[in-house]
């Protein structure tokens, strides 16, 4: 799970518990913030200007609150470009599918909050190199955020899950092997399963076991990054198509899972 998405997944989830009455602090000790020297949230303004509305996420989430924001969501809309499939450029920022935080008012979208990260100081201190802007979109349209079933996302990131790991191991892909039996175990609560590097996506008690469980296999999983990731690997006929299928169902199924995880903090609240 790259930043971006992690810091969106987080947002959602601390998001609702604040609006339903969990309140904990969120920057910069959440480990989604870390590398984070500034994160504000701006909306436009007549005659085309923008205005931060907020400048930390813990001001964003009184802000929601005080326009009356029933609740978050996170979406997620492929991309799908003929020369830079979503799989391919996962890994860089801007790259990958359109992922977005939609606020909701009487049941239903008001606006949505789309991210902008840039690299304002390559030296700052404590490598808080990024600034993060997440500008808001007064016309979201319909709703692309998928209010789905866990137990369905999570048979279908296991066999995804499981198809590529025995792939891996057939073709000895070294630490991929790892990372997707992480994976697995994490999905599957197994003893001394790992946990993702990110622990702190939600407040205690705003999500369900299976959704920690999701969450954690998802970060094992999301290994479609650049020099050196997944998708660096290349192999000859039918085991190419077997790869290739294998990667495409993986990534679907790891994202489609992230979405449903987070959204289950609306839910549950």
């Amino acid at each position: 799970m790259n930043g971006p998405i992690a810091q969106s997944v987080a947002l959602v989830c601390h998001g609702n518990a604040y609006l339903s009455g969990t309140r904990a602090p969120f920057f910069p000790a959440n480990s989604t913030c870390r590398y984070c020297d500034r994160i504000e949230f701006v909306a436009p303004a007549p005659h085309g200007e923008a205005a931060s509305v907020a400048d930390t996420p813990d001001a964003w989430f009184a802000y929601l609150a005080h326009e009356a924001v029933s609740g978050l969501l996170l979406a997620r809309t492929p991309r799908n470009r003929s020369l830079a499939p979503d799989r391919m450029s996962a890994g860089f920022v801007g790259g990958g599918e359109v992922w977005a935080i939609e606020a909701l008012r009487g049941g239903g979208p008001c606006d949505s909050w789309y991210d902008r990260w840039h690299v304002w100081n390559r030296a700052a201190p404590e490598q808080r190199i990024w600034r993060v802007a997440y500008l808001r979109s007064e016309s979201p349209g319909p709703s692309s955020a998928a209010r789905e079933e866990l137990a369905a996302v999570r048979r279908e990131l296991e066999t995804a899950l499981g198809e590529i790991l025995d792939f891996a191991r057939r073709h000895e892909c070294g630490g991929f092997v790892e990372s997707f039996a992480d994976g697995l175990g994490a999905l599957r609560g197994a003893s001394g399963a790992k946990r993702g590097y990110h622990m702190d996506l939600a407040p205690a008690g705003i999500l369900s076991a299976d959704a920690l469980a999701i969450l954690d296999a998802c970060q094992h999983a999301s290994v479609f990054g650049g020099m050196g990731s997944w998708n660096d690997l290349s192999f000859d006929g039918a085991e190419g198509e077997t790869y290739e299928r294998a990667s495409e169902r993986l990534f679907r199924a790891v994202n489609r899972a992230i979405a449903a995880a987070a959204n289950e903090s609306l839910r549950r609240n």
